[in-house]
């Protein structure tokens, strides 16, 4: 076995190395984005469901203008 890394390899190496950072990156994105669009702080807020999704509603309109 030789201890020296051929091109083919190396190119390998950098390419699966790149596919990596990529999806470490979009998974980071998509989280923040998750949080920022669906972001729900859970505290009680005595609110019935509908209640709530008609203020979910209302902040998606302010957040689109």
């Amino acid at each position: 076995m030789n201890s020296q890394i051929t091109p083919e390899q190396a190119e390998f190496l950098v390419l699966f190395c790149s596919l990596i950072l990529v999806a470490v990156v979009m998974r980071l994105v998509g989280l923040a984005v998750w949080r920022k669009w669906f972001q729900d702080d859970g505290t009680p807020d005595n609110l019935t469901q509908e209640e709530r999704d008609e203020r979910l509603v209302a902040r998606r309109r302010r957040a689109q203008r």
